[in-house]
C-alpha cells in the first residue's frame, strides 16, 4: 500500500512539472542577408526545425548554439540569431541575420618557408622565402563548397588543386574531399642532431619530390561532431644520399586514415568557450614491402572557460606510434613529429615514439571589441572590421620517449620534463587574423626568446 501511494504522489508531481514546463512552437525560421549563402547552409547548422516545439527554458541556449555553429563555419562576418513574437502566445520565428565574407580570394604568395617568423630568424637562412600566386573560392556556389588552386616557387615549390563539398545527401550528413599537391625542394632537413635539423642541400637540383594525392569522406552525423575516412597516395623521390633511408630513393605509401572531431566552441581560432576533441589514426604501408608498415594516433582535448574577464584556454594532446619504430624513415619521423611543439621550443624539433603535452592558457582582456566603419568606396565585405588585445600568461609541459635506444642522439630530451612559460599579446581582427607575440622561458635549454606567431587560418578538411 506504501508502494501504491508513492507512485500515486510521483505521479502528481510528475503532471504538475509538466503543465508548468511552457513549450513554444518554433513557426518559422527567417534569414536574411544571405546573398550568396544557401539556405539549407545556415538551416544545417541549427539542431531543431520549423515545426519542433522547444521548451521556452531552453530556448536561449539553443539559439546560442545556433550562433555558435554559425561562426565555426567561418562564412561571416557577423551573426545576430534571436526570435520574435509570431501569431500566437506560444508561436514564435526564429531570426537570422548575417553578414557575408568576401568568398573568392586572389592573392599573391610571399611568406617565410619555417616554423615561424622567429625560427626563420634565428637560422638566418634568408633563402626560405615562398612566393608564388593561390585562388581560394569559399563557400563555392554558396553551398560550403570549396575549391582551390596553388601556385607556389622559391624554397619549397608546391602546385595544388583541391576540392571539398560537405552537406550532401537527402539529409545533408555527409560530406567529400579531393586533392592531389606536387612539392619539390633543393634543400630539405635530411636529419635532427640535439633536437636541430641537419639540413641536405643541392643549389642546381631538387633533391626531393613529393606527390600527393587522396580522397576522403565525412560523416556528420550531428552538429557538433563528425567522423571521416579517407585515402591517400605519397610517393616522395630522394636524390642526394642523405634523403634516402637505407639506400631506397623512391618511396610509394599508401595511407588510410580515420578521424572523430567534436566541436562546440564558440570560435575555432580565438574560442571563449566550449570544448573541442578530436582524434585521428594513420596507417602507413609502404608499396613493394611486405614487411614495412607503421600506424599512428593522435588524441587531442581543448577547452576554453570565461570567467569575469578571465579566459583559461587548456590543451591536452598525445601523439603515439606502433610498429617497427627504427625502421620509419627519418624523412617520415621528421614529417610526422613536426607537430611536437610547445611555446619556446620553436626553434627545436622533438622525435619520439610518443609525445603528451600539456598547455595552459590565462588570457586578461585589455582592450575589449572595438568595430570601425570605414570609408564606402571601400567593399561592403571589409568595410566593418574589428579589433580585441589580450595579454596572456602560459605554462607548457611536455614528456616523451625515443623510438629506439639509439636514437639518443637525435633527441636528447626522451624521458625527461620537457617544460617552458611566459607572457605575451595576441591581437584578434576579422576574418580570422590572429598576431601573437610572447616571450618564453625553455627550461630545458635554458633560454629566454621571443617569438612571433601570425596566424591567417582558411581551415580546410586536409
Amino acid at each position: 500500500m506504501r508502494a501504491v501511494l508513492l507512485s500515486v504522489v510521483f505521479v502528481a508531481f510528475s503532471v504538475v512539472a509538466l503543465a508548468q514546463e511552457r513549450y513554444l512552437h518554433i513557426a518559422d525560421i527567417s534569414i536574411s542577408g544571405n546573398e550568396k549563402t544557401k539556405p539549407q547552409t545556415i538551416l544545417r547548422e541549427f539542431r531543431c526545425k520549423a515545426g519542433d516545439s522547444i521548451p521556452e527554458e531552453n530556448l536561449e541556449n539553443e539559439l546560442r548554439n545556433f550562433a555558435d555553429n554559425l561562426h565555426r563555419l567561418m562564412l561571416f562576418n557577423n551573426i545576430d540569431v534571436s526570435y520574435s513574437q509570431a501569431d500566437s502566445t506560444d508561436a514564435i520565428t526564429v531570426n537570422v541575420n548575417v553578414v557575408e565574407r568576401w568568398y573568392y580570394w586572389v592573392y599573391p604568395i610571399l611568406e617565410i618557408a619555417d616554423r615561424n617568423l622567429t625560427s626563420y630568424f634565428h637560422y638566418k637562412d634568408y633563402r626560405k622565402i615562398n612566393y608564388g600566386v593561390a585562388f581560394d573560392w569559399l563557400n563555392f556556389r554558396g553551398r560550403n563548397e570549396m575549391l582551390n588552386f596553388k601556385l607556389r616557387l622559391g624554397y619549397k615549390e608546391q602546385y595544388a588543386i583541391s576540392y571539398q563539398k560537405p552537406n550532401i545527401g537527402r539529409n545533408r550528413r555527409s560530406g567529400i574531399w579531393v586533392r592531389t599537391e606536387y612539392f619539390r625542394q633543393k634543400k630539405e632537413i635530411a636529419s635532427i642532431v640535439e633536437c636541430k635539423p641537419v639540413y641536405a642541400e643541392n643549389e642546381n637540383a631538387y633533391i626531393r619530390r613529393m606527390l600527393v594525392a587522396g580522397m576522403g569522406y565525412v560523416l556528420r552525423p550531428s552538429v557538433n561532431y563528425d567522423f571521416s575516412m579517407s585515402l591517400s597516395y605519397q610517393n616522395i623521390v630522394s636524390s642526394d644520399s642523405l634523403l634516402a633511408p637505407e639506400g631506397k630513393s623512391v618511396q610509394n605509401f599508401i595511407v588510410p586514415a580515420f578521424a572523430f572531431d567534436y566541436d562546440n566552441r564558440d570560435s575555432k581560432v580565438c574560442p571563449t568557450s566550449g570544448v573541442h576533441a578530436k582524434m585521428d589514426f594513420n596507417v602507413f604501408s609502404e608499396l613493394k614491402s611486405s614487411t614495412f608498415a607503421f600506424a599512428s594516433l593522435g588524441l587531442e582535448y581543448n577547452t576554453s572557460v570565461y570567467r569575469s574577464l578571465i579566459f583559461y584556454h587548456g590543451s591536452l594532446s598525445h601523439r603515439q606510434f606502433f610498429g617497427t619504430y627504427d625502421e620509419i624513415p627519418v624523412n617520415k619521423r621528421i614529417d610526422l613529429c613536426s607537430g611536437n611543439l610547445i611555446r619556446g621550443f620553436e626553434y627545436y624539433y622533438i622525435l619520439s615514439r610518443n609525445f603528451s603535452s600539456m598547455q595552459n592558457t590565462f588570457s586578461f582582456k585589455i582592450l575589449n571589441r572595438r568595430d570601425f566603419t570605414l570609408a564606402r568606396w571601400i567593399p561592403e565585405k571589409f568595410r566593418n572590421p574589428y579589433i580585441q588585445i589580450y595579454v596572456d600568461l602560459f605554462a607548457d609541459l611536455a614528456y616523451c620517449s625515443n623510438f629506439a635506444p639509439d636514437f639518443e642522439a637525435e633527441n636528447p630530451l626522451a624521458q625527461k620534463p620537457i617544460y617552458s612559460a611566459g607572457a605575451g599579446l595576441s591581437i584578434e581582427t576579422y576574418y580570422d587574423r590572429v598576431l601573437k607575440v610572447y616571450a618564453a622561458y625553455n627550461g630545458n635549454f635554458n633560454f629566454v626568446g621571443v617569438f612571433v606567431d601570425y596566424r591567417t587560418p582558411i581551415y580546410k578538411k586536409f
